[in-house]
């Protein structure tokens, strides 16, 4: 079956560290450890380097590994997590020894996300090649706008304004971030960052049980400190995006988001980002707050990737979408929207993932898919995709294949 679509937009990436990342040594397609050091031992011996795509879980590599290499900054696919070389050590402890000494702690890792993040955008380096390269790799999957949900600079901003997207690439930054910004940023961002809880990647995400190893999973603030940082960011008038994947973080911003509502204190907007083991009461809570739910379809495939790491129930409750359309009244693209986290982006594989679903419970129709992504902004060309049910597969056909018989999707 072959449907025609407008390319979408990814409500939800981090398009400055992304972008900068364009060009750096990427282990995402590494097969064993002695295979991914072989390709780091060819990195420079005089300048600092990033690595990325490093799946730890996969990929383990040892401080011995990591001692025969040269100076490098390896960030976990996740961006959750990093692994620093001696040589890199070296280089970054005057500026930064905090990090050095402690980069190995994983609460530290998640209580510094924001900081590491901006870090590794900055380590890379945008610039408008890059910027430019990876819009084109964005066109190719279907997409046609993205946010930013970390803008990690000025000098990032100056890059992406000056890009023939500035009017497709809307930013969000954490508060440090914000407040070293130029007034003319200020008044373009769409709103403050904050983060509650780490990754099941990392086994930092704050679920209502401990991972399959014991890990309890971190909460990064007091429910006290997370209500006061609230009525903090309230004063600048600024939308938030909070990040929260457990059920744990989901019920702390809620009941500090329900405080303030008490108060009188409301925000412009408020995005709940992940939200991945909300459940059907806390749903029901964050409609009646008026909350934006901003979630990653493609992100069901951590129901089978992380079987390692979550009980079979947990599992089962990730992305309800289900539960959130029919039983509590959500609507894709109004208050339920798709954003992708870049892992990965396009709309191959999150269609994947929810037309072929784990579990029931996360499946979804393409016109919600596609309703929950929304249409880029500008009229852009139809793209077309094409399913395969017998296997169980997406596809998005190269542009300029869109046959005109080919009905489009309301």
């Amino acid at each position: 079956m072959q449907r025609r679509f407008a390319p979408i937009f990814d409500r939800h990436s981090h398009v400055s560290l992304y972008a900068a990342l364009e060009g750096c040594l990427d282990l995402s397609t590494c097969v064993d450890p002695a295979s991914a050091l072989a390709r780091m031992r060819s990195l420079p011996e005089d300048r600092l380097s990033l690595v990325r795509g490093w799946h730890s879980g996969r990929l383990p590599l040892s401080e011995a590994d990591l001692a025969g290499l040269p100076p490098l900054l390896l960030v976990n696919f996740s961006l959750h997590g990093l692994g620093l070389s001696p040589g890199a050590a070296r280089l970054l402890r005057d500026a930064d020894p905090e990090l050095v000494a402690r980069h190995a702690d994983p609460a530290w890792c998640e209580r510094n996300l924001d900081r590491l993040l901006v870090l590794f955008g900055r380590t890379a380096g945008l610039t408008a090649a890059k910027l430019e390269t990876w819009i084109q790799g964005l066109e190719a999957l279907g997409v046609g706008a993205v946010e930013d949900l970390l803008l990690t600079g000025e000098a990032a901003w100056r890059v992406v304004r000056a890009s023939r997207w500035t009017d497709r690439l809307p930013w969000w930054t954490v508060p440090a971030i914000f407040d070293t910004l130029p007034a003319e940023a200020q008044a373009e961002c769409a709103g403050l960052k904050l983060f509650t809880d780490g990754a099941l990647g990392a086994r930092t995400a704050a679920l209502g049980e401990p991972f399959r190893g014991g890990e309890p999973g971190l909460l990064l603030s007091a429910d006290e400190a997370l209500s006061q940082a609230l009525a903090t960011h309230h004063a600048r008038g600024k939308a938030l995006a909070i990040h929260a994947i457990g059920d744990r973080a989901i019920g702390q911003v809620l009941a500090a988001l329900e405080d303030l509502d008490r108060q009188g204190l409301r925000f412009p907007q408020v995005r709940l980002e992940h939200a991945q083991f909300i459940t059907e009461a806390q749903a029901r809570r964050a409609r009646d707050l008026g909350l934006v739910l901003s979630m990653q379809p493609n992100f069901s495939s951590d129901s089978v990737d992380y079987a390692d790491r979550l009980g079979p129930d947990t599992l089962a409750q990730n992305n309800p979408f289900r539960m959130l359309i029919d039983r509590v009244g959500f609507r894709p693209g109004h208050d339920l929207i798709f954003g992708s986290d870049g892992m990965p982006h396009g709309l191959a594989y999150p269609a994947q993932w929810s037309l072929f679903p784990p579990f029931e419970g996360q499946r979804l129709s393409l016109e919600e898919l596609l309703a929950g992504y929304g249409p880029a902004p500008g009229g852009l060309p139809w793209r077309e995709v094409r399913i395969d049910e017998g296997a169980r597969s997406v596809q998005i056909l190269p542009s300029g294949s869109v046959a005109g018989s080919c009905p489009p999707l309301d």
